[in-house]
């Protein structure tokens, strides 16, 4: 993420009082004192979706706040800032209206200078209704428009000369010698500059001498620079500072590294020269309990499972999201396929399109520095040829080097309304019968896949929909085989997700269920892409039929049985054992089916990697007999941790087939972040999850407490400090 160091920053996040409605100017200004304590992030809808049957609240909301401004040490001006949200805001400040604005996805950054020392109420009145002209601009698009300041708000004090973020980029370049060079954009900005350019571990690799700002470009020149890939995903950091008269005014820092993407045709995708075949999920930036108010340590997490299941690739659908995942792809070597928020709705009007231009423009000014991407997304399954016109030139006026593409499910559509030849990239979604020709329709004549592998009622807990999806995933991966032009997929979906597009509530392809617990299609994705070895089974009744797979190994044990043992693996051999009998080996797959007759006691399987030998067991267990509560990892001050919960039997094993829902209480300084009113949590194939946010104290403990009809529960203390 870029940073300003220099600049005087003022926290807004807690100590906000909230109202879910409409309010008028008394309240606005703190006459009225209806409303409820939250923190920042903060999503009105984190209790209301993901429910069946249940439509989510869509309508007004609003904040205020009473905070306290420092004296000012320097000279500048104060800006209201706030990272991206959806929908319309007005912001008061000491009962006048200040601004009113689109939160783009992108965030505020208002000027709201005289603003005196001393204490002010700080009001926000916000509107997630759709509306046409505010992006996606869709009736009912297939994910929730949620609301609230999803994500945090500061002031900032900006000194006066300062670095203009907008125009401020670096561009890292490598010649035919493997030798690179750091092109610096420093705006138009009086004073002069410093430039140093530092590796991963802090040595200087690049310096500039002061200059005049007068003269925008800078380029300093780096020795073979360690290049930034998914396998060794190497950043720089570029510190520029600002000078007037020998006094520093403003720095910024950017975070880079050294990254050639190209699409050729007829090949595919190549990164720093090297073939690359992209694979990997879309993502949706939500998790039911929390809404669309996902913390950084959240945002986190979800580029860590992409990883562990060894993605390369996310496209990120449909809307701009956090800072904080793109911070995490950049450090952890996912490349990013980024677009503004449309579904269905690509359109040439006025007001659709002024908002499209201005949201691509800013979407690139706040990311163009970062090495994970590699597209820039101009809209998904609608069609405008003035709109990629336009949008296109955009992303060729402020970031050449990058290349765009947008996603279509119907080719003869964008024949009929001329869309073909406009992205240098073709997106593919589900249209699997033509991929030769979508590719010819791409200036450079290569298509990715950037929906596929969707079955959407893959409900984790269901056996028959959980083999089903299986099946879907051999199917398309089948279908895109041996076919060069085609640069990478993304499945549809990482997770499951809310939506109420013709009353859906739920969508459920997910590789993982809403709360990230991964189902069986996980394990295959895993068992094809991983790098480090690992072997899981899974023990089911008779599954659907199977289409053939070049990934899967069909073994029949007992050809009329009415069990099935699937196993999934990177090793090769895996060695399986089945209560004791002779191990039997599975070799030249990544998913292998054993039929067998009675259920087995207990199911052993070893994979061998080189080296490297993994396990994985499975027991058979008897009826749920208590629940069992499993922090994933320690609690810190402010921050959301994720637990596990589990139903297990009288032996400890997990039962399996208990699907339902149970009850949870907290105690203490923490907010439990189930997605009911009852505050529940939902358990599938033995298996839930839930969250809970750690109050900002310095010391602190919170009794959660889990509890089922019929079960054992339990309580955990979680503590921290």
């Amino acid at each position: 993420m870029i940073s300003t160091p220099l600049r005087t920053t003022v926290d807004l996040g807690n100590g906000w009082t909230f109202f879910n409605g409409k309010v008028g100017r008394r309240w606005l200004a703190g006459l009225q004192g209806d409303g409820q304590p939250v923190s920042l992030p903060h999503c009105w809808n984190r209790r209301d979706t993901f429910q069946m049957g249940r439509h989510s609240y869509v309508g007004h909301g609003a904040y205020r706040l009473v905070f306290e401004l420092p004296e000012a040490t320097t000279s500048g001006t104060w800006h209201l800032r706030s990272e991206g949200f959806y929908g319309c805001a007005e912001i008061w400040l000491d009962g006048r209206r200040m601004a009113r604005a689109d939160g783009q996805y992108l965030g505020l950054d208002i000027p709201i200078d005289p603003l005196s020392p001393g204490e002010h109420l700080l009001a926000v009145r916000m509107d997630n209704r759709i509306h046409r002209n505010v992006l996606p601009g869709s009736s009912a698009p297939d994910f929730l428009l949620y609301g609230g300041l999803v994500g945090k708000m500061w002031l900032e004090r900006r000194p006066k000369p300062a670095f203009d973020l907008g125009a401020v980029t670096v561009r890292a370049v490598i010649d035919d010698s493997g030798n690179g060079s750091v092109v610096l954009h420093n705006g138009d900005t009086d004073g002069e500059i410093e430039v140093t350019v530092f590796d991963s571990v802090g040595v200087i690799a690049g310096q500039s001498s002061s200059q005049a700002l007068g003269t925008t470009t800078t380029e300093l020149h780096i020795d073979a620079p360690r290049l930034w890939s998914p396998e060794d995903p190497n950043l720089y950091r570029c510190e520029i500072t600002l000078i007037e008269r020998g006094r520093v005014l403003d720095a910024v820092h950017l975070p880079f590294g050294f990254a050639a993407a190209e699409f050729r045709s007829e090949q595919g995708f190549f990164l720093n020269g090297e073939h690359l075949d992209l694979h990997g999920a879309n993502r949706h930036e939500s998790i039911p309990g929390l809404g669309s108010a996902l913390p950084p340590e959240l945002q986190w997490r979800d580029a860590e499972i992409l990883k562990n299941l060894g993605c390369n690739f996310v496209r990120l659908s449909h809307y701009p999201q956090h800072p904080a995942f793109l911070d995490a792809c950049d450090e952890l070597g996912l490349l990013v396929y980024p677009e503004i928020a449309t579904w269905k709705s690509v359109r040439s009007s006025r007001g659709w399109l002024s908002a499209a231009r201005r949201q691509m423009h800013d979407l690139i000014l706040r990311d163009r520095h970062r090495p994970s991407i590699i597209l820039w997304g101009m809209g998904n399954e609608s069609r405008s040829k003035k709109a990629y016109h336009q949008l296109g030139n955009i992303v060729g006026k402020l970031d050449p080097q990058r290349s765009t593409i947008y996603a279509e499910n119907h080719l003869y559509r964008a024949k009929r309304r001329n869309t073909v030849g406009i992205p240098d990239v073709w997106g593919t979604n589900y249209e699997l019968d033509v991929l030769e020709e979508a590719a010819s329709s791409s200036r450079s004549g290569t298509v990715i896949v950037a929906e596929c592998c969707n079955h959407p009622r893959s409900i984790k807990g269901d056996e028959h929909e959980e083999l089903t999806q299986l099946n879907t995933l051999e199917r398309d991966w089948e279908a895109m085989a041996d076919k060069p032009y085609v640069a990478g997929y993304a499945v549809w979906a990482l997770s499951d997700y809310a939506t109420e597009h013709r009353d859906r509530f739920r969508r459920l392809p997910g590789l993982l269920d809403a709360w990230r617990r991964p189902k069986m299609a996980a394990e295959l994705f895993r068992a094809r892409h991983g790098r480090e070895p690992f072997v899981t089974l899974f023990v089911t009744g008779p599954g659907p039929e199977r289409p053939p797979s070049r990934f899967r190994r069909d073994i029949d044990l007992e050809p009329d049985g009415n069990h099935e043992i699937h196993v999934f693996s990177n090793c090769d051999p895996v060695n399986l054992v089945i209560d004791g009998t002779e191990p039997h080996r599975l070799e030249r797959a990544v998913h292998f089916v054993v039929t067998v007759g009675d259920l087995p006691e207990f199911v052993e399987a070893e994979g061998v990697s080189g080296s490297a030998i993994v396990q994985s067991t499975w027991r058979r267990h008897g009826p749920a007999h208590r629940i069992e509560l499993k922090p994933r990892t320690e609690a810190t001050p402010g921050r959301t941790l994720e637990v596990n919960i589990e139903t297990l039997d009288s032996n400890g094993v997990i039962a399996r087939d208990f699907n339902g829902q149970c009850r949870l209480e907290i105690e203490g300084p923490g907010s439990l972040r189930a997605y009911t009113e009852a505050d529940e949590a939902e358990i599938a194939r033995g298996e839930g999850r839930t969250y809970v946010t750690c109050s900002a104290v310095e010391h602190g403990e919170v009794l959660l407490t889990a509890a089922a009809d019929g079960l054992e529960n339990q309580t955990v203390l979680i503590s921290w400090g």
